[in-house]
């Protein structure tokens, strides 16, 4: 049997979405999703188109567990009936039933679907609903869902449901981009149309008697400066206290706006002697009016304009919920973020903006949780707890929810960050025995010029509620935080309580804290340090030190056999050549004195590599003779020290002293080393097996997160991981929750929390940056995130209760895949074949591929172009890249099996410089080879450019340009080795050629320098009329290549050459076959699988058709040619659709005897199955 084409995986941009609890529908592709919103639990997919994406979902309901969908696309729409049921527990569902409708076809695309709600009189006992839908030239139709009557068609029952539609209007002339229609009863429609022009048509239509009907234009809007791509008519009249009810429209548009406009006093059920009138004035309107011509029906300017998106807006929505006091909207844009607005009066009465209107767009929140750009669909529902929910989806493919501010039954559910601020004299006043904190009023805060100023110092938490402050009068308050919501109160400290007021602190004091203990620590600028511990009433002087403190830093040693807790505290010394390590006893018997300092170290700094200035401390307790701690600096560069297990009293360690063992310099180039973790590498069941070495993790103010592995006993350090992380460059502190990576820092003006394990931001607070005293305490569950910061003078305390947002469904890149490419198996030493994928958006995601479905890995940020091309090396260690601007990048990447945080790591090892520094120039392919233990490099230019280089990343000098050469004045587009001594590339004019490579290349870098040879190309083909899109190929022979290429021109080319090693110089090539119309537009991917004796080649292109070939070699002999003909024949197999529009890049995932599947790339990405014997 021949082989069989399946779609197996598909990951899209969403498109369309809606809910009805208990479910959510995504529709992504030609493919319906369903989820469980209770738990985001993924239930079932459903095909509901045969290739056309799905553009919008309406949800008919029957019953709790019983529904139908409308779905449309295009210009086709299906019903979908769904019926569920729970199981045993009741917390799972569980599809019974899925059955689909017959698809019709409507006379134009279909932009908005709605349900009639109200009882229709006409209807029979067998009609589900009646909807309308308008087209995008403004035509309204009417769709009748029946139910088959059994009777008549008892051989139907996969099909119980049939459609109806037929028009209520003809077409008008105008072009739309946008449409929203409303029932306002069985016989009226209001519909709003966004026209290309920038105009908002508002017109309805009323059904009259018999086969009369009556439609015509009440308003039209004029204001927008571009294309209106979103409009939304309020379901109801808004109406907030002491204000007239309005009913209002919404639009949004190419420029970027968002408007609000007055259509109150429009009503739809007036009737008109002249209706044939006004049905020609609606079909001639062109939606391109004259405001002066067209001044019966032109309206006013907008009532408020809402700017904040930075790129075209797509989607605008009223949150038409009863019960809620406000107008509330929610847009999605290009910018790929959602945001939540307010119309609302502007404040004292100015008129400024649009005609001087009284009202606003006030922005509410803002929400970015997709990658790149486009946001296509949104949709509004409410958790179980009552909790308004936004959730969108975008070109990335991604689904997220997150939760949205909202007023309902009178009482406000807020489910942002709740920040509460507060001055020195709000604290002062809250310590005081009798203060209500629900009655604290709001204080300005005060400016002083002088140093005697009252102002907030430091922060430090003491547990996950409770935090120390000092002020610069040397007082130092304990505060509690509340967790729970109290919908009562704005405030989230709970209890505020003075500690002390030391005269050592005035004018100058530090803090650290370890929660995990419950501890804290404070210091003045005499040196005296003071300890707190949770529960105590004041704070105790512990140690004192020679000298002004600049920093402190606390860790935790977990001993397994001591009794009580022990807690090492760094402290650095202004100016001073050495810091002191102090090891502070923690007794956990209440009964027991309070900590005691039982050692003390001093740690010699090496000023000349590192500086003084200590930013950043990590101890490594091995639980063997010797301990070693790790400090960073502020220069970049980590010291690691080490410290006899041997400890003396704190009396007799005077020549107490660390040894340095090693400096690890520009650990994060030039900036600040600013926080740092040690994971022991040791594997063994037993957790207190000695750890002779492990894992450094550290951030820095470069933005990027490196591990180190470091091995004590042979003292070396290896860099494995160095990469960028989206949320920089102010990277500040980073720790391990819930089997995730956690990394903290700020970005521009926010503090952000970023989940690095699952590439995901978790909290987003406004504090105004990152200079400034603030305090970020994570809660045991994982969950809850504390902050505090100065900000004007006043402490600011934030607590937020769940991650800003979740993910239904991960999604990949959020602009067009433009290069791919597969490990080979057994990468790093494991069997995870790893798939590289770099897009427009100039990222490189690292994807794994289990149990059909594609999971995020890594994401290599580096390059500052589109991706042009990717390639493994043959044993999977190293990944190259291309871009514009002739960036040409080497990935070292390593697999750790049995590791929980960070599985694969990336360190970007070399980059290849280009000659101008302000070259635009692209590299458009490469092609790689490993000789002699360095690797061989092909690279093709934007301007018929070639260069052969050589990179060893154990010589002196890495990189060695061994040859150099010139084409034609056309674009090389594709390169690939033929053998160690010949190079093939295509190009934009059609052709190949061959390159015959100099003597230096069959074994490179055999000197330090070298000198570029020149290349000249020769035996030219023709393959194409223009430009080849894609090239693939395949060893036939030892001597014989078989190279496949996909063109502009439509066709696909196959050429055969043949190498012999009595002229290795030359290639045998057999004329080109050329199968034209291979495909109805360009050949943009193609690749090669071989199965037994069999060849086939998978061609794809922006036609979207994969198409699988069969190649059947008819070689003769090394000496002797073809008799009868051509070289190869081609088989036409078969083909398939993919979802996945522009088409770039494919890749073979994996082949046996089973099958093989093909990984496709473009917008989005698809796996395609081939079944052999299917």
């Amino acid at each position: 049997m021949s082989p069989v084409l399946q779609h197996e995986h598909t990951l899209v941009p969403v498109t369309a979405l809606a809910t009805h609890d208990p479910l959510l529908y995504a529709g992504e592709g030609p493919y319906l999703r369903l989820y469980q919103t209770k738990n985001n639990y993924f239930l079932s997919t459903k095909q509901v188109f045969k290739s056309q994406s799905i553009h919008g979902v309406r949800v008919l309901p029957k019953s709790t567990h019983h529904v139908i969908l409308i779905l449309w696309g295009g210009f086709l729409v299906r019903a979908l009936e769904i019926k569920i049921s729970a199981s045993d527990g009741g917390d799972q569902l569980e599809i019974e039933s899925l059955q689909l409708s017959p698809t019709v076809r409507a006379s134009d695309w279909i932009l908005d679907l709605s349900i009639c709600s109200h009882d229709n009189p006409k209807s029979s006992a067998l009609t589900e609903a009646v909807c309308a839908a308008v087209t995008a030239h403004n035509a309204l139709l009417e769709l009748t869902i029946e139910s088959v009557d059994d009777i008549q068609d008892r051989n139907d029952v996969s099909r119980p449901l049939r459609l109806r539609i037929s028009d209520l209007t003809s077409s008008s002339r105008s072009i739309l981009y946008a449409a929203h229609l409303l029932w306002e009863s069985p016989n009226h429609v209001l519909i709003a149309a966004g026209t290309a022009f920038g105009e908002i048509i508002l017109w309805s239509w009323t059904r009259g008697t018999g086969t009369i009907s009556i439609s015509r234009i009440h308003r039209v809007f004029l204001g927008h400066e571009g294309s209106v791509f979103g409009v939304c008519i309020s379901n109801f009249p808004r109406k907030r206290q002491n204000e007239v009810s309005r009913r209002l429209l919404a639009s949004c548009s190419d420029d970027r706006t968002i408007r609000i406009w007055d259509i109150s006093g429009i009503s739809i059920e007036e009737t008109s002697p002249n209706s044939t009138h006004l049905e020609t004035q609606r079909t001639r309107h062109t939606g391109f009016s004259n405001e002066t011509l067209d001044s019966q029906i032109s309206a006013p300017s907008c009532l408020a304009v809402g700017w904040g998106h930075a790129s075209r807006v797509w989607t605008v929505d009223f949150l038409d919920i009863p019960g809620i006091d406000g107008t509330f909207i929610v847009s999605a844009a290009e910018d790929a973020t959602s945001r939540l607005w307010e119309f609302v009066k502007k404040e004292n009465g100015t008129h400024s903006g649009p005609e001087n209107s009284p009202f606003t767009l006030a922005q509410l929140n803002s929400f970015a949780c997709h990658n790149g750009k486009n946001i296509w669909s949104t949709t509004i529902c409410r958790d179980p707890s009552g909790l308004m929910q936004l959730l969108s989806g975008a070109a990335d493919g991604q689904i997220t929810v997150a939760s949205l501010n909202a007023v309902s039954q009178g009482h406000t559910v807020r489910s942002r960050p709740r920040v509460s601020e507060y001055s020195v004299q709000d604290i002062i006043t809250l310590s005081q025995p009798s203060t209500d904190i629900t009655a604290l009023p709001h204080t300005t805060p005060s400016h002083k010029s002088s140093k005697l100023a009252e102002f907030f110092r430091s922060y430090a938490f003491v547990g996950g509620s409770s935090f120390i402050l000092t002020t610069n009068s040397g007082k130092v308050y304990l505060e509690t935080v509340r967790h729970q919501h109290d919908s009562s109160t704005t405030k989230v400290i709970t209890n505020s309580r003075q500690l002390d007021d030391r005269e050592d602190l005035l004018g100058y004091s530090v803090c650290t804290g370890e929660s995990s203990v419950d501890i804290a620590f404070v210091v003045g600028s005499r040196g005296q340090i003071y300890v707190y511990k949770n529960g105590s009433l004041r704070t105790d002087p512990i140690f004192a030190v020679a000298g002004k403190v600049g920093s402190m830093f606390a860790r935790r040693i977990d001993d397994h056999d001591m009794e009580d807790s022990h807690i090492i505290l760094l402290i650095t010394l202004v100016g001073q050549k050495n810091a002191q390590l102090l090891f502070v006893d923690i007794p956990t018997d209440p009964e027991k004195k309070s900590p005691t300092v039982s050692r003390a170290v001093s740690v010699p700094l090496p000023e000349l590599q590192t500086g003084l200035v200590i930013t950043s401390m990590a101890y490594v307790n091995t639980l063997g003779e010797v301990d070693y701690i790790s400090l960073g600096f502020r220069r970049g560069s980590v010291a690691i020290y080490s410290i006899s297990r041997n400890r003396a009293t704190v009396h007799e360690s005077q020549n107490d002293e660390a040894s340095l063992m090693k400096i690890v310099e520009q650990v994060h180039g030039k900036e600040t080393v600013t926080a740092m973790l040690f994971y022991p590498s040791s594997t063994e069941s037993n957790e207190w097996t000695i750890r002779a070495n492990g894992y450094l993790y550290s951030v820095g103010r470069d933005g990027h997160l490196s591990i180190h592995h470091i091995d004590f006993s042979a003292n070396t350090v290896s860099l494995l991981h160095n990469l960028a992380l989206p949320m920089g460059p102010n990277l500040e502190g980073l720790y391990h929750s819930m089997d995730s990576l956690m990394i903290f820092g700020f970005s521009s003006t926010k503090l952000i929390l970023y989940n690095s394990t699952k590439e995901k931001e978790e909290m987003a607070v406004e504090t105004g940056g990152a200079h400034r005293s603030w305090a970020f305490q994570p809660h045991d569950d994982g969950l809850t995130n504390t902050l505090v910061w100065t900000r004007a003078s006043s402490m600011n305390v934030c607590v937020q209760e769940r991650p800003s947002h979740q993910i239904i469904r991960h999604g990949g890149h959020g602009r067009e895949i433009k290069a791919v490419a597969v490990s080979p198996p057994g990468v790093s030493g494991t069997i995870k074949r790893l798939i590289a994928t770099g897009a427009e958006d100039t990222d490189i995601k690292i994807f794994e591929y289990p149990d059909h479905g594609t999971t995020t890995r890594r994401t290599l940020r580096k390059h500052t172009t589109g991706i042009q091309h990717l390639q493994w090396s043959d044993d999977g260690n190293y990944l190259f890249s291309s871009g514009g601007r002739e960036e040409f990048y080497v990935w070292r990447i390593r697999v750790l099996a049995q590791f929980a945080t960070v599985d694969v790591l990336a360190v970007c090892e070399s980059v290849f410089e280009p000659e101008d520094k302000d070259s635009d120039l692209r590299i458009t392919s490469f092609d790689v080879q490993r000789r002699d233990g360095a690797f061989l490099i092909a690279m093709v230019f934007s301007d018929s450019t070639i260069k052969i280089s050589s990179y060893s990343p154990t010589a002196a000098h890495i990189w060695q340009t061994l040859a150099k050469g010139t084409y034609t004045t056309t674009c090389l587009t594709q390169c690939v080795f033929l053998s160690p001594p010949l190079l093939l590339t295509a190009s934009t004019d059609g052709h190949t050629a061959t390159w015959t490579l100099p003597s230096t290349t069959t074994h490179p870098h055999t000197s330090d320098t070298q000198t570029a040879e020149p290349l000249t190309w020769s035996h030219p083909a023709k393959l194409h009329q223009s430009s080849s899109k894609s090239m693939a190929s395949v060893a036939l022979s030892p001597e014989t290549t078989l190279i496949v290429s996909g063109g502009d021109d439509c066709s696909l080319s196959f050429l055969v050459t043949e190498y012999q090693d009595t002229e290795p110089d030359r290639a045998r090539r057999h004329p080109p076959i050329i199968v034209t119309r291979a495909h109805a537009s360009a050949v943009t991917a193609c690749a090669i699988v071989r199965h037994d004796e069999s060849i086939f080649v998978i061609t794809s292109g922006n036609d979207q058709w994969v198409r699988l070939w069969e190649v059947v070699p008819r070689l003769g002999d090394s000496t002797t040619a073809v008799a009868d003909g051509d070289a190869l024949e081609i088989r036409r197999v078969r083909k398939i659709k993919t979802n996945v529009a522009d088409v770039s890049d494919m890749e073979v995932l994996d082949q046996g005897n089973e099958g093989a599947r093909v990984l496709i790339c473009g917008v989005g990405m698809e796996v395609i199955r081939i079944a052999w014997d299917a």
